[in-house]
């Protein structure tokens, strides 16, 4: 009887990642595009990136005047580490990205009252959206949870499968319970000439709210939410 050790591996923290060193070294340099691009990917494979989060807020609020994404990431830094001490900095750097989003927004010759009103309840609506964001995103990761508790099994169902397949003398059998089953296709739109965000997710999802879930799904084929080409081919979430 052969015993095996169960071996330690270790964790490597987001900060020691070398793409989260490699974009400090970047901001450093004032290279704001490619440190950017280099928080981004470190979100991209982590489930847990406060830090990068942040600094992705901070460069599209900054550097970029996108206000939307600086609030993303933002909100997201405070999910992840509600109890920071940087919680309230994170929060007024919000409110900064929430007036600098009504500031952006087109304005008559004339500026009533109402137009105020206007756009505190267009932001009123954008809090309420990333509320619903914030739930989907928890239940996605407690379907993740489940998931990978679920393949965990079919990985021990597997191993069982090809044991009794060794011993089974039908070649036949054999092959047919080791076909593996087709892997999902994502779905995909090819931009056309007058599209937008906001009039691709009304396609998709019968609203034009859901733009910014199109928008983060493609961060690596578009340089900005307004950055569409026609014929280009987006992920659609």
């Amino acid at each position: 009887m052969i015993s095996c050790k169960p071996s330690s591996l270790e964790v490597v923290g987001e900060t020691d990642e070398k793409q989260y060193q490699l974009a400090k070294s970047y901001q450093a340099q004032g290279r704001t595009d490619e440190a950017l691009s280099a928080f981004l990917r470190v979100i991209d494979v982590r489930r847990d990136a406060p830090e990068s989060h942040f600094e992705a807020g901070y460069i599209y609020l900054e550097s970029l005047k996108d206000p939307i994404s600086a609030i993303y990431h933002l909100k997201r830094y405070l999910q992840l580490k509600p109890g920071s001490p940087q919680a309230v900095q994170v929060g007024q750097l919000i409110e900064t990205a929430e007036k600098e989003f009504a500031r952006q927004l087109p304005a008559g010759p004339y500026e009533a009252e109402l137009d105020q009103v206007d756009m505190l309840e267009l932001l009123k609506g954008l809090r309420a959206e990333n509320e619903r964001l914030k739930r989907l995103l928890m239940a996605a990761e407690q379907r993740l949870a489940q998931y990978e508790g679920m393949v965990g099994g079919a990985r021990r169902a597997a191993s069982a499968t090809e044991s009794y397949a060794a011993l089974t003398p039908d070649p036949e059998l054999r092959r047919a319970e080791s076909e593996p089953e087709p892997a999902d296709v994502p779905r995909t739109y090819k931009v056309q000439s007058g599209d937008t965000l906001s009039r691709i997710s009304q396609r998709f999802y019968g609203t034009p709210n859901r733009y910014q879930d199109i928008y983060q799904a493609n961060r690596d084929r578009m340089a900005s939410e307004n950055a569409l080409r026609v014929g280009q081919e987006l992920r659609i979430p």
